[in-house]
């Protein structure tokens, strides 16, 4: 069954867990996304980036020393010492001896449990040997591709395996507000916008809409967890809340994404939609 990223308007949205669970749970490992299913959410943002021996692996940083009990850069280590570090006990000594999970394992994990997943593609170096890998990947497991949206920073390099495989929906970052910003987000031939509230005004969301395009507002993670809704009402000195819950109340978001899923869900019971 193929996952249907387009909800706005429903009556629902998505909570869209930022690197699976990861307030209670390690983050990019199969324990956060166990615990996001768990929380009845349905769609996850994992990062991945490649191995020196071309293994894609689940992971955000450059270097395994924030997330792991190791030292080194993931682009310059094997599979294979990647494998034999403990990405869990980090966060806790319950999680002791997770371990990372590769790109495949975590797209037959979605597959297998109907999850939709926000696959940010993290590589700065050796790009086009990654675009290959990601590529053959990809059309190796050809049911995955009803289960991701390709989400970068860099638009060029995701465009660059959407050329290789036509069929991947791409999902770009808009850090900015440019002069004509459909036209922009189109020509990195968007399926999805990821937007953050600082940059975002409602005349764009009504555009993408119009446009046929999914969106997802990412809420950036603050100190101590704080809601980062009200930390932004401090920060502009207004309702950003109440501006964003009415976002959603019309239909101009079909994911809200956090580290957070008890924060997002109070989104929505505010908003009255059902976040699944």
């Amino acid at each position: 069954m193929s996952f249907n990223f387009y909800i706005a308007g429903t009556g629902k949205i998505y909570l869209n867990s930022h690197r699976g669970y990861s307030t209670l749970f390690p983050e990019n490992t199969l324990p956060a996304f166990q615990g996001a299913l768990k929380a009845g959410t349905s769609t996850i943002e994992i990062d991945i980036a490649m191995t020196a021996d071309n293994q894609i692996v689940v992971i955000h940083d450059p270097s395994v020393e924030r997330t792991s009990n190791g030292q080194g850069y993931v682009e310059l280590m094997t599979y294979a010492e990647l494998a034999a570090l403990d990405f869990g006990g980090w966060f806790s000594p319950e999680f002791e001896g997770t371990k990372i999970l590769l790109l495949t394992e975590a797209l037959l994990w979605a597959m297998e449990n109907n999850v939709g997943l926000v696959v940010e593609a993290k590589q700065r170096r050796r790009r086009d040997a990654f675009v290959l890998e990601l590529s053959t990947l990809l059309k190796r497991i050809p049911k995955a591709l009803d289960h991701i949206q390709l989400l970068a920073f860099d638009h060029v390099l995701i465009n660059q395996v959407k050329k290789r495989v036509p069929e991947v929906n791409l999902q770009v970052v808009t850090l900015a507000r440019y002069n004509n910003q459909l036209s922009a987000v189109l020509n990195s031939r968007a399926d999805c916008v990821c937007f953050e509230y600082p940059n975002a005004h409602v005349e764009d969301l009504v555009a993408y809409k119009e446009a046929g395009l999914c969106t997802r507002l990412y809420l950036p993670t603050k100190e101590n967890n704080e809601d980062t809704t009200l930390f932004f009402n401090r920060q502009f000195g207004y309702d950003v809340r109440g501006e964003i819950i009415g976002w959603m109340r019309d239909g101009l978001i079909d994911m809200i994404s956090h580290d957070d899923i008890a924060m997002l869900r109070s989104l929505a019971d505010e908003a009255g939609l059902e976040g699944i």
